[in-house]
């Protein structure tokens, strides 16, 4: 039996059945979701898996858990699609397939009462887990759309024009357009493998497509680092995930600011968004650099806990509630494992 048979026979042992017995009802459907503060990845991954559980005959619909932020808005916009609609809590009733995390912490509102289906994710395994039969696809690769076209390919389900912008529109957010420190050989052959297709419908050539994306791309970048008429806690909370690591919850949060005109402004008015709010961090990257904001403490510890925790990680403060670091730091590879050890 090939790899797609063995895929399909997988997917059928979950009896989607008992979450989705009127087909093609959406009141009935198993819904792909991505985390709290949906980023693009999020969003597209899930539309493009929704997509490709559909072609193989079950009934699931695309959600997000948050509103979609400048970036998505722009990229869906440039690309041609629509963006799903959003759903912030779900009831046990619910059957989920969670994209891009795989974290209670991180999940829609409900998601532990809630039946989950399967896991595609991209970074560290977390901590959801099933009584029942649950199907799971890790991958150390940029981007979960990345993970979504594997299984396109191993299922030998088409993936179409429609399809291709809305995975190449993930990888492009989740990879910085292939030069996130993340950014796999695996996420750059998939990249040309979407433009290719994408050429193709348009009936241009490769380097006419490719430079037809990188203005895409260079929109996206602009929507995202674009903070006009946002709160500071919208800024704050606009890529902001909770973790829970050895008991300690904490909300990290991250972003790019590249003005050096207001940096030290901009880093104040983040720490005034975190305090308060219990154990807060937040990786700002600032040209090729970083800086490491903490503040608080879990409940019951030393108010000194944010801080120890922070230093110990990234090393001294600079200020109160600062950290500089020497490189530009990726949450995922270094933010989180740093923190992880330290905890």
């Amino acid at each position: 039996m090939n790899n797609g048979n063995l895929y399909r026979k997988a997917l059928e042992a979950l009896t989607w059945t008992e979450a989705s017995s009127e087909r093609g009802s959406e009141a009935c459907a198993v819904i792909a979701i991505g985390h709290k503060n949906p980023d693009g990845d999020s969003v597209m991954s899930a539309m493009a898996y929704a997509h490709l559980m559909r072609e193989l005959g079950f009934n699931v619909v695309a959600k997000t858990a948050g509103p979609a932020n400048k970036e998505t808005v722009f990229a869906a916009k440039a690309f041609g699609f629509d963006l799903p609609g959003v759903q912030p809590a779900v009831s046990a009733a619910d059957s989920l397939i969670l994209m891009d995390h795989s974290d209670y912490a991180q999940a829609v509102d409900g998601a532990r009462d809630a039946r989950i289906l399967q896991l595609i994710d991209h970074h560290g395994v977390g901590d959801i887990s099933e009584s029942k039969l649950l199907y799971a696809k890790y991958m150390p690769v940029g981007s979960c759309c990345s993970i979504v076209y594997t299984s396109y390919k191993e299922l030998d389900v088409e993936i179409t024009p429609a399809v291709a912008k809305i995975l190449l529109a993930g990888i492009l957010t989740d990879t910085l357009n292939l030069v996130k420190v993340t950014c796999t050989d695996v996420d750059r052959a998939i990249y040309r493998e979407l433009v290719t297709i994408l050429a193709a419908a348009d009936k241009l050539s490769y380097d006419d497509e490719f430079n037809k994306i990188q203005k895409i791309y260079k929109g996206m970048s602009e929507a995202a680092k674009n903070f006009d008429g946002m709160t500071d806690e919208e800024i704050f909370n606009c890529d902001a995930k909770d973790y829970d690591i050895s008991g300690v919850h904490f909300c990290l949060g991250s972003m790019d600011w590249d003005h050096p005109e207001s940096i030290e402004s901009f880093l104040d008015r983040m720490l005034k968004v975190m305090d308060g709010r219990g154990l807060m961090f937040c990786r700002v990257g600032y040209l090729e650099h970083s800086y490491i904001l903490y503040c608080g403490a879990p409940q019951g510890a030393s108010p000194d806990f944010g801080k120890n925790v922070a230093e110990s990680a990234f090393g001294p403060s600079v200020r109160p509630g600062v950290i500089y670091c020497e490189r530009r730091l990726s949450r995922k590879l270094d933010v989180v494992p740093m923190l992880t050890k330290v905890l």
